[in-house]
């Protein structure tokens, strides 16, 4: 049987709100030492995900850095915990991606894949399918994990043997 987003999602998902300003984001994924977080409504519906990338896109656009090897380098240091300097000024509701990539908690691990693949993204959010609301969040190392154990769960078969992971 295929594993389910439910079975491999994080449920304990950090998020970020539309109000927020860049500089609490920034921190916010710095001190939870991630890349990116759903953005979430007072009702804990998703409205966009906001990421490392999304800031530092936001301050090129507004000429905040002189150059790409300066966000570049920006990025480096925050992911190691450095606070970015010279940050756009402004809200998550104006940087976020508002065109996420969302599935279900029925949704099969290998259409997780195929949706990161396909939006070439490292992370999907899993949502209530009638409420919109963060259920969880499945990353492509969340999946990694999957086929790590797919040799124990297949009877000792190579991963690209077992019909219960490759299927959809």
């Amino acid at each position: 049987m295929t594993p389910s987003a439910k079975s491999i999602m994080n449920s304990q998902v950090i998020t970020a709100r539309p109000d927020m300003t860049c500089d609490e984001v920034q921190q916010l994924l710095t001190i939870n030492k991630i890349s990116g977080a759903p953005v979430v409504d007072r009702e804990g519906r998703l409205v966009g995900v906001i990421s490392v990338s999304d800031i530092l896109a936001s301050g090129l656009n507004m000429g905040v850095s002189t150059s790409v090897e300066q966000a570049l380098l920006d990025r480096l240091l925050a992911e190691e915990g450095f606070h970015l300097e010279g940050i756009a000024e402004g809200f998550v509701s104006d940087f976020m991606t508002r065109d996420v990539v969302r599935a279900f908690p029925d949704t099969s691990a290998h259409r997780l894949a195929e949706l990161m693949l396909h939006h070439r993204v490292h992370r999907v959010i899993i949502v209530e399918a009638h409420t919109n609301q963060v259920k969880g969040i499945v990353t492509s190392f969340d999946l990694l994990k999957v086929l790590k154990e797919a040799p124990r769960s297949c009877g000792g078969h190579a991963p690209n043997q077992c019909k219960s992971l490759v299927s959809a």
